[in-house]
């Protein structure tokens, strides 16, 4: 679905030079020109919104979650506080108080091996979201790209009706009515039916837009919350595991 309304674009003298080759490349007296019109910059579009699908459909952010719980888990094991006051309880008796100091190395000894484990699969997702983080601002320049190619097919294509509705086509009908013949008067419709056909190919090419209009918060959405992660994961590893 299209947006209500989409602001007016402002081009620079290189798009301005281009949207007058595209509209120079338009001929209506070629029937492929309403099929092939603009098809290499809607292909472009669609791979990319499908490359955006699959890297959405790679994204696991649960396991880095269930990780962060892990380690939130590891250290509540520890209870240090009431293992040392286990063992104060117990200084007048040696051997109450080596077996409480022997069980505390145990569980940190267990608890270690376990928090390094975490803490090395925390690492390994945090560099594949910082890479991820990266390939989301290119994937953002490309979309971007995407738009404004759509652009300027979509503003040379309405120039160049514009100018066939006002200039042309009129002059068309008066010269097949001033003729009298019947198979000017055919090619005319003609004529005319192919510009209506084009005009839904423009059409065709601002849904393409859209979809590129719409791709763009969704990027931006998915690189925050690798961001987020990422915040939290090093927030674990810098300050949580060494405290």
């Amino acid at each position: 679905e299209l947006p209500a309304e989409i602001p007016q674009t402002e081009y620079t003298l290189e798009e301005r030079k281009r949207i007058e080759e595209i509209k120079t490349s338009i001929d209506f007296m070629d029937t492929q020109t309403t099929v092939q019109y603009g098809i290499g910059a809607q292909r472009h579009m669609t791979e990319f919104a499908d490359s955006i699908l699959q890297k959405v459909r790679s994204k696991d952010g649960g396991q880095v979650g269930e990780l962060l719980s892990d380690l939130v888990i590891e250290i509540k094991s520890l209870d240090t506080d009431q293992l040392t006051d286990d063992i104060f309880s117990k200084i007048p008796f040696l051997k109450s108080a080596a077996r409480s100091l022997k069980k505390l190395k145990e569980r940190y000894t267990k608890a270690e091996v376990q928090i390094d484990r975490i803490e090395a699969e925390l690492e390994k997702a945090r560099m594949d979201m910082l890479r991820d983080i990266g390939t989301f601002d290119m994937m953002y320049q490309e979309n971007l790209n995407c738009f404004r190619e759509l652009e300027l097919y979509i503003a040379a294509g309405k120039e160049r009706i514009t100018e066939i509705r006002e200039e042309t086509l009129p002059k068309l009908r008066s010269e097949a009515a001033a003729s009298g013949n019947p198979m000017d008067a055919q090619l005319v419709k003609d004529f005319e039916d192919t510009i209506d056909r084009f005009e839904k190919k423009i059409y065709d090419l601002e849904l393409s837009r859209t979809i590129s209009i719409q791709s763009a918060p969704q990027i931006k959405l998915i690189q925050n919350n690798d961001r987020v992660l990422v915040d939290k994961i090093q927030t674990a590893i810098l300050n949580t595991i060494p405290i």
